[in-house]
């Protein structure tokens, strides 16, 4: 039994990355990389939106509702390290940051390491994780983030205010 796992284990195929880039009819440009968990099921993306303004965002997809409303906590782990806590959007099934500070953390510990393990709750407030492997290299993940003008390792500066009205 013991060999026939292994053997199972052996030809079972590691999830790789993968890059979409698609336009939709009203002109808003989506670009991400993303993986399947070693689960099958749940996904993390690195992903810029391209509209008016561009957005990028890491996400956590389940498949199962996550809950939705408040902000709560999103860990992320890299090769077994020490955990980076954010709060997430909760919008359903999963779960995002758009936090600029914490796209790069994220994003330069993704692209050095080999594994990530993504920790939550639920709507019930159960432990819900999900372990993936790291993308083979940063191309991916840069091309996802220059799309969006921004470059790996460095936090982008806040978007320049309005400018006032004139006093008349």
């Amino acid at each position: 039994m013991f060999a026939f796992l292994l053997l199972l284990q052996a030809t079972s195929p590691t999830p790789a990355w993968k890059l979409a880039d698609r336009s939709s009819p009203a002109g808003v440009r989506s670009i991400s990389a993303s993986v399947t968990g070693n689960d099958g099921l749940s996904r993390f993306v690195v992903k810029c939106d391209v509209a008016s303004e561009p957005i990028v965002s890491i996400q956590f997809i389940q498949p199962q509702p996550l809950g939705s409303g408040a902000d709560k906590p999103v860990a992320v782990r890299f090769d077994g390290g020490p955990a980076f806590t954010y709060n997430w959007q909760f919008p359903g099934t999963g779960t995002y940051t758009a936090d600029p500070g914490a796209i790069t953390k994220l994003t330069t510990f993704l692209v050095k390491a080999k594994t990530l393990r993504v920790e939550t709750t639920n709507g019930a407030n159960f432990a819900v994780q999900a372990n993936f492997v790291a993308p083979p290299s940063d191309a991916m993940v840069r091309q996802v983030l220059g799309v969006c003008g921004y470059t790996l390792g460095i936090v982008p500066p806040p978007p320049p205010k309005p400018a006032a009205e004139p006093v008349q």
